[in-house]
């Protein structure tokens, strides 16, 4: 009977043993994190060219990864604020929220992910003759890679979308590069 009962011991143990590393490495659960952003806002305006404005923001994140391969993420950002660089006087100040699925693969501690979803942007717009504001749904899409020690993480993405503004006289694309740090509640 102590033979039979050792053996059973030996087995549950080099099972927990054989599942604790593949439960350390995965990072599952609710998650927050903050960061910074850098921010190229490239701008067409129809009839008169283009230009590149960049400015730096943060970033605030709350997710949920219920799979090892699969999270939903709501972000804020602050997108910046920048001016051309004309003489016009004229700036745009830019915020979105995005709510994305990551489609992620993981090695070890290291998750190389994919961002796919939907960004709500809103950007004010000031010039000598006055202010103004629009906003809009559009889609969102972006890349990143990361590391997790236990709950806490760290991770550097980019992430892009475009819109149009002002009755589509002018069109941007959005290219935000984060360094953000995460803690997940496990």
């Amino acid at each position: 009977m102590n033979m039979k009962f050792a053996a059973v011991a030996a087995l549950g143990a080099l099972s927990l043993a054989a599942i604790a590393p593949q439960a350390a490495a995965a990072d599952n659960g609710f998650y927050i994190g903050a960061g910074v952003t850098t921010t190229d806002f490239k701008m067409s305006i129809d009839d008169i060219g283009s230009e590149t404005l960049d400015d730096s923001g943060f970033k605030i994140i709350a997710g949920f990864r219920p799979l090892n391969w699969l999270a939903v993420e709501l972000n804020y950002m602050d997108l910046g604020e920048a001016e051309f660089e004309d003489g016009s006087d004229v700036s745009i100040e830019s915020t979105a929220i995005t709510a994305s699925a990551l489609f992620i693969k993981e090695w070890q501690v290291i998750d190389i992910f994919a961002r796919l979803g939907m960004a709500n942007w809103s950007s004010d717009f000031d010039a000598p003759g006055g202010s103004l504001s629009e906003d809009g749904w559009e889609p969102t899409y972006g890349v990143g890679i990361g590391a997790h020690f236990g709950s806490l993480g760290i991770r550097a993405e980019w992430e892009q979308f475009s819109n149009e503004a002002l009755d589509d006289f002018l069109d941007t694309d959005v290219s935000t590069i984060s360094l953000s740090f995460t803690y997940t509640f496990l």
